[in-house]
């Protein structure tokens, strides 16, 4: 560079910077930090919705469930697809001022549905479990026959095959009695062996 002039006289070592494309390029950072702001508005804005219209036991069934999924993950429509699927394992449907939700948020059904399509595959849920919480009958009794009837290794097979047991099970009160009253003699052998092993050690300490 001339120190006189300023200008610059070796072209082989001058490096030309175009600046030309530099309010095209802060204008896409400004846009692309105001969709951010505006999704993160959206997620506060449903998360809020869900929490005003969710019963306890959906609010926990729902944050037990937000805890499999990466945060990076989550947005508006996940929330909602969360929701729906506690929903469907209760047996219940959609209200319309849910539906007039989404629409005045210009919320979409398909994005929520490709969701829901994700958490499947995010909880796995055992289909049996599923089943239970759409029987008519006591849920709680067809819960614990369930884990009793694996734990005895009684469950086996296909989801199908699974649900043939249970109901069979469900639906014979002297099978149903017969797996209680074995489960009690367990418990109760359980229960001598800890007290015979605490009266061995208060024996031995003395």
């Amino acid at each position: 560079m001339d120190s006189c002039t300023g200008e610059v006289v070796d072209f082989d070592n001058y490096t030309y910077q175009d600046y030309s494309n530099l309010e095209y390029y802060e204008r896409a950072s400004s846009q692309k930090r105001e969709t951010e702001k505006e999704i993160k508005d959206m997620k506060k804005i449903v998360l809020n919705y869900l929490q005003s219209v969710m019963t306890e036991k959906e609010k926990e069934m729902f944050y037990k469930i937000l805890q499999k999924i990466d945060e990076k993950k989550l947005d508006a429509s996940f929330y909602l697809a969360i929701y729906e699927y506690i929903l469907e394992r209760e047996g219940k449907v959609v209200t319309r001022d849910y539906i007039k939700f989404l629409k005045m948020k210009g919320l979409g059904r398909h994005a929520i549905r490709q969701k829901k399509k994700l958490l499947r595959h995010v909880v796995r849920e055992d289909p049996i479990i599923h089943y239970i919480y759409e029987y008519s009958g006591d849920k709680e009794e067809a819960l614990r026959i369930y884990e009793l009837l694996k734990k005895k290794g009684i469950m086996y097979g296909k989801a199908e095959t699974r649900k043939k047991i249970l109901l069979k099970y469900l639906s014979d009160q002297k099978l149903k009695e017969k797996l209680f009253e074995e489960e009690r003699m367990k418990e109760i052998e359980r229960t001598l062996l800890l007290l015979n092993i605490r009266d061995f050690d208060s024996f031995s300490f003395f």
